[in-house]
């Protein structure tokens, strides 16, 4: 159990992993309370936007800890989110290409060897995630039976 600082209640591990704020059924509009009372979201910074841009680890929830119910929900969550995967495979695909050609932009007009080596190791990282992104995408698309 943990404290929600803002429904101050306590929170059963499995109504948190629920979406739920309270155990008790008077309560359980109180998140939707709270948004109504002129709580205004703050904006994200521009660092966290840039993150959330490129990597999607922030999408997905730990589906190894819990008990076998709170695992399951963390990956029916994990398996719904996997749907932004080719929205961020088709980013850095992007990015790759636009590394690939600087690269070899700079190698031919410019000659400069290291600032193509590091340009190419970046490419290679680049290929490296859309490699883990596309096995991530591959376990967790649900296939249509």
């Amino acid at each position: 159990m943990r404290r929600d600082p803002k429904a101050s209640v306590w929170i059963p591990r499995t109504l948190e992993v629920l979406g739920s704020y309270s155990p008790y059924p008077s309560r359980m509009n109180e998140r939707i309370s709270l948004v109504a009372d002129g709580a205004v979201a703050k904006p994200a910074s521009l660092r966290t936007s840039l993150y959330r841009y490129f990597f999607y680890g922030w999408l997905f929830r730990d589906a190894d800890r819990g008990t076998g119910l709170e695992q399951a929900i963390a990956l029916r969550h994990n398996r719904a989110q996997a749907k932004w995967l080719p929205i961020y495979l088709l980013r850095w695909a992007v990015g790759a290409v636009v590394l690939l050609t600087l690269e070899l932009v700079l190698e031919r007009a410019l000659g400069s060897p290291m600032l193509s080596a590091a340009l190419a190791v970046a490419v290679v990282f680049a290929v490296m995630y859309l490699l883990v992104t596309t096995i991530c995408w591959a376990f967790l698309h649900e296939r249509r039976q």
